[in-house]
């Protein structure tokens, strides 16, 4: 089942529009799928009406998805995704550099892995599909993103200077 990440700020019409629309469907098949009416369908992406949470899961799951709730960022994660950001813009500017750096660790970490670790074979894959996939998923803040970044393959990429004064900015 396809899952989406419903991140502070988004709106539940944001949400069945965008997939809906992902999908290809009209309100009408939508509303059809979901046992409701297209009107009602149209007033929750237009956001005159907000479903309940209930009822939006009842149409998320028309759609064949389930609805995923992505909590505020731990003082931590915020610390994690400021180093993350930097990193990100140090590939933008050495991308090749920093894909080798990545890669490089990588190696060493399955190396000294006892057992197979999931993490790893995310990061590869992801480095695989190039800088922008890699950079999106450092600067993101939804859930995989958070729990990539705990095994990040990034060390060595910035200085001590960097990475302190990406968390100094945290603090702030």
């Amino acid at each position: 089942m396809y899952q989406i990440r419903y991140t502070l700020g988004m709106t539940s019409g944001e949400l069945i529009s965008e997939r809906r629309e992902k999908l290809g469907l009209t309100q009408g098949q939508l509303a059809e799928r979901a046992a409701t009416s297209r009107e009602r369908i149209n007033s929750y992406e237009r956001g005159r009406v907000h479903p309940t949470t209930d009822t939006l899961e009842r149409v998320l799951a028309a759609m064949e998805c389930e609805l995923a709730v992505v909590t505020q960022l731990t003082y931590e994660e915020r610390r994690s995704l400021a180093v993350s950001e930097a990193v990100a813009q140090r590939l933008v500017e050495e991308p090749d550099r920093v894909i080798g750096q990545a890669r490089r660790n990588l190696a060493r970490m399955r190396a000294a892995a006892s057992h197979e670790h999931t993490w790893i074979d995310l990061w590869e894959k992801l480095i695989d599909l190039g800088p922008a996939s890699v950079a999106a998923v450092l600067v993101s803040k939804d859930q995989l993103a958070r729990d990539l970044r705990q095994g990040s393959p990034f060390a060595g990429v910035l200085t001590d200077a960097e990475r302190i004064a990406a968390v100094g900015e945290v603090r702030r």
